[in-house]
């Protein structure tokens, strides 16, 4: 029987897409274009996601490596971090699962900076317990993440399901004794965690 419900961030309860970001960037297209082809996510994201570097120090690296003003790559990554909106479906279901008694936590690969920007918003007066990648000094799919969320919170693997968009950090969560469920889809990701929780 599941009891607790955690929660991924980005592509769960806030909007992250990169294509959404190619889209509505209303600076020069090329720069998100070519950060994006030439890997530069891949390369520095998940260390300024783990803590280890900060905005500033990444925007440095983002100036660098796409031959751009610092001022244009900070804007850009503030444009990134504005586009965070949340995700209504979802944050009507949190707040539903919650009226159920389920217990909802949130563990995100998030920046210090960008959970700072996101933390007083509405949806995360739900969540019990909080675990931010860059607070903590892990990333998923590292299994010492999930470790630290359930006994940090005394959660009980077999009564706690997991929800996050990237399937790598799910296999990670039932390897952990998590339940888990792959959130590829929005609008089908409702439907059933409606049908497994309400």
């Amino acid at each position: 029987m599941i009891k607790n419900v955690i929660f991924d961030l980005g592509g769960v309860v806030v909007n992250w897409s990169p294509q959404r970001l190619l889209d509505t960037y209303p600076g020069d297209r090329e720069l998100p274009v070519m950060l994006f082809e030439r890997g530069f996510f891949e390369r520095y994201w998940t260390e300024f996601d783990r803590g280890t570097v900060k905005q500033t120090e990444l925007v440095k690296e983002m100036a660098a490596f796409a031959g751009r003003h610092y001022a244009e790559c900070w804007d850009f990554m503030e444009f990134i971090k504005h586009s965070l909106d949340d995700l209504p479906a979802t944050c009507r279901l949190i707040g539903e699962l919650s009226g159920k008694g389920y217990h909802l936590f949130c563990l995100s690969n998030m920046s210090e900076e960008y959970y700072d920007y996101l933390k007083d918003r509405e949806v995360f007066h739900f969540f019990e317990g909080r675990v931010i990648s860059a607070l903590e000094g892990l990333i998923k799919p590292d299994p010492a993440i999930y470790r630290l969320i359930t006994e940090r919170y005394a959660l009980v693997p077999g009564e706690t399901l997991f929800v996050d968009d990237l399937e790598a950090n799910v296999r990670a969560a039932q390897e952990c004794g998590l339940h888990a469920y792959h959130f590829a889809d929005r609008e089908k990701g409702i439907a059933e965690l409606r049908r497994l929780l309400l």
